[in-house]
């Protein structure tokens, strides 16, 4: 073969078209190549999947401009906007009762991509509410920075005799460590307390009082998806640990999650994902109430959240371990004519097991399964999603949960 030396082009210009209300500067720290540059094609459109995986955007598009120079190229992208605000309401109901949600969230704040994140969620028991602030380059660092505040209370006076009440603050980061390697550590502190009655259990008992936590968690991922938002192909890996700073009894989480995608056919698309948590205390105390763990809704559809797993009386009090399976495919040949709907199977199976205070009750060591169909549906108002699950395997304490949809609206 023949090695051949190619002229070298540069780029002279990049214009930014179209975009009203995000910033030029914000768009501009997104590219990959700059003014000055040489001109590499693929690091040219790597600069342009960027942009489009903010999910900011409607259209993002560019085309190469001669200029009088013959080794100068100018680069016009244009992008078509679209809303970024989002207002989401969800509700489930199943064998326990009802569930129900609502949240705002800003992903264009100021034109900026600052992300602006609220979130209200009510059950018959529980009340919790979150707030998140994050800047995609805080000071020009090529470094997130994120903050947030939360507060929940959870009161089971009547039925086990103990109320927990938590509020938290947290101060992170994240940023590519290396090519497809992100690094996002964290600082938390929070304070929370603990009541009990007469009717308490003596574990509830022993754990009543006030406690100050301060923790360090950090995350590490390796993306090499085509795209983060839809993929059809590539994976994600994510490593998680908290570790105690100050705490009385040392509490440590660990945790992975690992997802894979692959286009077997044309608009059919399976991903299929491992999630995995423990927690444990350094010093062989209990892991305090709150602290102990659940399956995510989204990784064990048709039970219902929080009611999975051992149970202290008829109290489901979490586990000392978490493991899921998934996987799900879109439906590539039903609903084929309508754009704005798109239909997906999916199997989930997990367990949540592990009760370190008590020896004596059933630590919850059942396999859980289901199975079922979810509709995305764009409708004049927002995206609607719905979801029917089946459940094929269950322990006898657990609460299903049928039916459940979730209405957003843009703004």
């Amino acid at each position: 073969f023949e090695i051949e030396d190619t002229e070298k082009l540069y780029v002279n210009k990049i214009n930014i078209l179209g975009n009203n209300i995000t910033s030029e500067r914000y768009i501009r720290n997104q590219l990959i190549v700059d003014e000055g540059d040489p001109f590499n094609k693929i690091l040219h459109n790597k600069s342009l999947n960027k942009l489009r995986s903010k999910n900011l955007f409607k259209k993002v598009s560019s085309k190469i401009v001669d200029t009088e120079n013959s080794d100068q190229k100018n680069i016009d992208i244009t992008i078509e906007e679209k809303p970024t605000g989002e207002v989401m309401a969800g509700a489930g109901y199943g064998s326990d009762g009802s569930t129900f949600s609502i949240g705002i969230r800003e992903n264009n704040f100021k034109g900026e991509g600052v992300n602006l994140n609220t979130k209200l969620s009510l059950t018959e028991e529980t009340v919790k509410g979150f707030f998140e602030y994050t800047h995609p380059n805080f000071a020009y660092s090529d470094r997130a920075l994120s903050t947030s505040l939360e507060s929940s209370v959870t009161d089971k006076l009547t039925d086990f005799g103990y109320k927990s009440s938590l509020n938290k603050v947290s101060l992170g980061t994240r940023y590519e460590q290396f090519e497809d390697t992100f690094f996002s550590p964290s600082l938390s502190i929070s304070n929370e307390t603990l009541d009990t009655t007469s009717t308490a259990s003596s574990a509830y008992k022993k754990q009543e009082g006030s406690y100050f936590d301060t923790t360090f968690d950090y995350g590490l991922t390796f993306d090499k998806r085509n795209s983060p938002y839809q993929p059809s192909s590539g994976f994600y890996s994510s490593w998680f640990q908290q570790l105690p700073i100050v705490s009385e009894n040392q509490t440590i989480i660990n945790g992975y999650t690992i997802t894979g995608y692959k286009e077997v056919a044309d608009d059919m698309i399976v991903s299929s994902g491992i999630y995995s948590r423990a927690v444990n205390s350094l010093t062989d105390d209990d892991v305090r109430v709150s602290k102990r763990i659940f399956a995510p809704s989204s990784r064990l559809r048709g039970f219902e959240s929080g009611k999975v797993g051992p149970v202290d009386g008829t109290d489901h009090i979490g586990g000392n371990y978490v493991v899921t399976f998934n996987t799900s495919s879109t439906v590539p040949y039903i609903l084929q004519t309508q754009e704005n709907m798109d239909l997906k199977v999916f199997f989930d199976a997990g367990n949540i097991w592990g009760v370190d205070y008590s020896s004596s009750l059933d630590d919850s060591n059942t396999i859980r399964t289901s199975t079922g169909v979810a509709l995305e549906w764009i409708t004049p108002v927002g995206p609607l999603s719905f979801t029917y699950s089946e459940v094929l395997s269950k322990a006898s304490t657990d609460k299903t949960e049928s039916f459940k949809f979730q209405l957003g609206t843009t703004f």
